[in-house]
């Protein structure tokens, strides 16, 4: 009767043991937001985007001048937004948008890309970080998402779509550009990366 309540109390440990941060980690989710709830409204929001600046095309780009002071009273922070037109991407549209856990408002941006001639568009949503975004690894354990961090994902909805998603922060900032391929998405990385 003792080995049997001692084996039983070692399967529990063992058992606790296992499963015990996955239920602690499952509590401290409650505090943050998963990445995965912002992707999936970006990805849904990046098609009406392009398809109401198709709708209301505007006759000149938008020009940088007014763009940092403009997009920063969107977030209700200082924001600096990366010069795209280095990389090909010329400005056309910015909107707000609502973006799930940004504390204030967020910012929609709409570029075309200048160096192709297949109308490849690019949809930039910023998002006010305050270290509410969460990431999960490969053990399904989240983890906050950190600055100066880069993550790439699929958004395609169809066997032709081949949609992506760059991810990054730089602290006050989330950002989340849209593309239409892995190769613009690895490019403009790259781009970001070395300025």
């Amino acid at each position: 009767m003792a080995v049997t309540i001692a084996l039983f109390l070692v399967l529990i440990a063992i058992l606790f043991g296992i499963y015990g941060p996955k239920i602690a980690n499952r509590l401290t989710l409650m505090g943050g937001i998963p990445l995965s709830e912002i992707v999936d409204a970006s990805a849904h929001m990046r098609k009406n985007a392009i398809l109401k600046y198709q709708q209301h095309e505007s006759e000149t780009p938008i020009k940088g001048e007014e763009l940092d002071a403009k997009v920063s009273q969107l977030l209700g922070r200082p924001c600096a937004i990366p010069d795209l037109t280095e990389a090909g991407y010329q400005l056309w549209q910015v909107a707000p948008a609502s973006l799930p856990g940004a504390t204030y408002r967020s910012a929609e941006l709409v570029y075309q890309n200048t160096l192709s001639n297949d109308a490849h568009w690019l949809v930039l949503y910023l998002a006010a970080d305050n270290g509410q975004y969460l990431i999960y690894n490969a053990f399904s354990s989240a983890r906050q998402f950190m600055p100066d961090t880069f993550v790439l994902e699929d958004i395609s909805a169809t066997e032709t779509d081949t949609s992506m998603i760059l991810i990054w922060s730089d602290g006050p900032v989330l950002y989340l550009a849209c593309v239409d391929n892995q190769h613009e998405a690895e490019m403009l990385q790259s781009f970001l990366s070395a300025q």
